[in-house]
């Protein structure tokens, strides 16, 4: 019965993370192409950046840095959505944690 239990929750938390991974893949275009439709060359500098200078990289640091907190509506969105896979990711992994503690000492009083 506790094998049966560990094999369900294994195959829930599984699947669980294909799809959260899938959502967060989904995220990860849609910033990606956000990116490229507003940044000239398509955000390549953004990606892979070539310092010559320190100011050159404060200056990168300072690109991401506006972007993240820019307030424009399709990027609130993207970090909401990043927040909610991340979030996910964290209560997936307690939760299963939690389970296997649970089960496994349910197993010991079995035996």
């Amino acid at each position: 019965m506790v094998d049966m239990i560990i094999r369900l929750t294994v195959l829930a938390v599984t699947a669980l993370a294909l799809v959260n991974g899938l959502h967060a893949a989904l995220v990860f275009v849609r910033f990606a192409r956000h990116l490229a439709a507003r940044s000239p060359h398509g955000g390549l500098g953004l990606w892979l950046p070539a310092f010559g200078s320190i100011r050159d990289a404060r200056m990168w640091a300072g690109q991401w840095r506006a972007l993240f907190d820019s307030h424009d509506l399709a990027l609130v969105a993207l970090r909401r959505d990043a927040r909610t896979v991340i979030g996910r990711h964290l209560h997936l992994t307690l939760l299963s944690n939690a389970w296997s503690i649970a089960l496994s000492t349910f197993a010991q009083n079995l035996i």
